[in-house]
């Protein structure tokens, strides 16, 4: 059958699908926490790496590093083992037997911890390398002020990494709000298309309907969007620290 000009007709379809706005907001949902947990968590990690553990801190900084290296795709398989109702080590640590972590409405919740494992070292290396930055000699003129550990770490510390701290945040939501490999391998959009995702739902509208068109409208959408909003995000980084 040749193909056909329909005009606007596909952007229309797309502002009036209940699939694309559950998409949207399953998007929304995940990048925030994902994103939000990756952080603090990060930060947590880098601040006690940060600190004297002898022979212990390399082992431990491998080992903290080594999810980020694995595939979304064997991230997903993994988890999904581990989310198994019948043998699935979650089942095991609950003491439970049968419970289907990823087959509930809750299902996005436990997809974005298997994110937030794969992805929490990022933000730590980033949050540590500028924690390794910052001069010894501020730190000093604050220990010799007076401060607390807590407030040098508020005055003193978070501000000489805030920089870091957004950048690491702008790649994140930049690649959380493409999730695609982690969603396909692990619940494929379900149950019910609880976890399904912008990326997910073009995918699924181009290679599993086979709709072309909207598949392509979507992601032009998506891209306009995400173009506009990094945009004037990286121009307020720019004006606030004048590092890109």
């Amino acid at each position: 059958m040749p193909a056909q000009f329909v005009g606007l007709k596909n952007y229309i379809d797309l502002f009036k699908s209940s699939f694309a706005w559950n998409a949207l907001q399953n998007t929304i949902i995940y990048v925030i926490l994902a994103v939000f947990l990756e952080l603090i968590i990060g930060l947590v990690l880098a601040v006690l790496m940060n600190r004297e553990l002898g022979f212990f801190r390399p082992v431990v900084r491998t080992a903290l590093t080594i999810p980020m290296f694995v595939s979304p795709i064997v991230v997903g398989i993994i988890w999904r083992m581990i989310y198994n109702p019948h043998y699935g080590l979650f089942n095991w640590l609950l003491g439970t037997q049968g419970f289907a972590p990823t087959g509930n409405e809750y299902a996005l919740f436990f997809v974005v911890l298997a994110d937030v494992w794969q992805w929490t070292p990022f933000m730590y290396v980033i949050i540590l390398a500028a924690l390794q930055s910052i001069p010894p000699e501020i730190l000093e003129a604050g220990e010799i002020d007076g401060t607390t550990g807590w407030q040098k770490f508020i005055h003193i510390t978070l501000p000489s990494i805030s920089y870091a701290i957004i950048i690491a945040l702008t790649l994140r939501f930049m690649d959380a709000t493409k999730a695609l490999d982690l969603i396909y391998t692990l619940t494929y959009g379900g149950p019910g298309g609880g976890t399904e995702t912008i990326g997910f739902l073009i995918f699924r509208t181009a290679f599993n309907d086979l709709n072309i068109g909207s598949a392509t409208s979507f992601a032009l959408i998506f891209t306009i969007v995400m173009g506009i909003l990094i945009t004037r995000f990286l121009g307020w980084l720019n004006r606030r620290f004048e590092i890109v």
